[in-house]
């Protein structure tokens, strides 16, 4: 079976997809998505938030929010499973459940520009295990499993 790629998306199309918003919206641009297959793209400036505080004179970006552009990248994958960017399917929401193998090899600065690649592993119903590989003009910034769970239904109080 080949993947068809179902496209690109900007920060608009991307906001109406996942429900996260600045300072928390940890991709900027998903250059290409499949069934099985997104990869984003995370411009990292030094107006972001988090370098006030990690490491002033260093900065450098905290490892769970290089984790984080991988669970939104993450969410690409598959969606929308029709070609159609017009019908807004609404915020898909999932959850971060567990990191295996992850693995921070080079610091994340200013200036870097993330290519972030996430591939399905499996999918088990409502769960969902991917592969992922955080690359900049460096190197290989991290690496890992991870497994995700979707939620699509209120809890019910």
């Amino acid at each position: 079976m080949t993947d068809k790629k179902t496209g690109s998306y900007d920060t608009t199309e991307i906001q109406k997809r996942i429900p996260h918003r600045y300072p928390l919206l940890m991709v900027d641009f998903i250059e290409e998505s499949g069934y099985t297959y997104a990869i984003g793209i995370k411009n990292v400036s030094i107006n972001e938030p988090y370098f006030q505080g990690h490491f002033p004179d260093e900065p450098i970006m905290p490892c769970v929010l290089i984790t984080e552009s991988i669970l939104q990248t993450s969410a690409f994958i598959g969606i929308p499973e029709q070609d159609d960017k017009s019908v807004d399917i609404g915020p898909k929401k999932q959850f971060f459940c567990v990191g295996f193998n992850m693995k921070f090899k080079l610091p994340v600065v200013p200036g870097d520009r993330l290519r972030i690649e996430v591939r399905l592993v499996r999918h088990m119903g409502e769960m969902t295990r991917v592969k992922a590989v955080v690359q900049s003009d460096k190197g290989v910034n991290a690496s890992g499993d991870l497994s995700l769970a979707v939620i699509n239904k209120r809890r019910s109080q």
